[in-house]
């Protein structure tokens, strides 16, 4: 857990980085997709099951189009952003996808108008 304090210290007090229109830049935007989502989706297990992916997916996605939209209107170049949102929203649902498919512990609802439903939890400790 220290370790992943540090690093998150270490990101929030690195410079600001900046990004261009290239291939490297939109496969950062990618895989930052795919983490964030994931992350969001292993959170939307425990508050909503059911919809897990679409939460993490839908999160992800809208955070870093309301990022992107404040820095198109402080900056302008509204083409690159664009693109930064096209490549994190595809990395997000792929991040979305395979956690909750391959990566959670399946949830299996029986019957939602009774509130009755299946769910298999798994715990890690770390």
């Amino acid at each position: 857990m220290k370790k992943v304090i540090f690093f998150l210290s270490f990101l929030f007090s690195s410079t600001m980085l900046v990004s261009n229109d290239s291939f490297n830049s939109e496969a950062s935007h990618f895989g930052g997709g795919i983490v964030i989502a994931g992350a969001l989706t292993v959170v939307g297990d425990h508050y909503y099951p059911e919809n897990r992916a679409m939460f993490g997916f839908g999160v992800s996605s809208v955070g870093f189009l309301l990022e992107e939209a404040i820095a198109i209107s402080l900056h302008g170049h509204f083409y690159g952003n664009l693109l930064d949102v096209a490549a994190h929203t595809a990395g997000s649902a792929l991040g979305a996808m395979i956690t909750d498919k391959y990566l959670l512990m399946p949830v299996i609802s029986q019957n939602e108008a009774n509130g009755n439903y299946v769910a298999i939890y798994a715990q890690i400790p770390f």
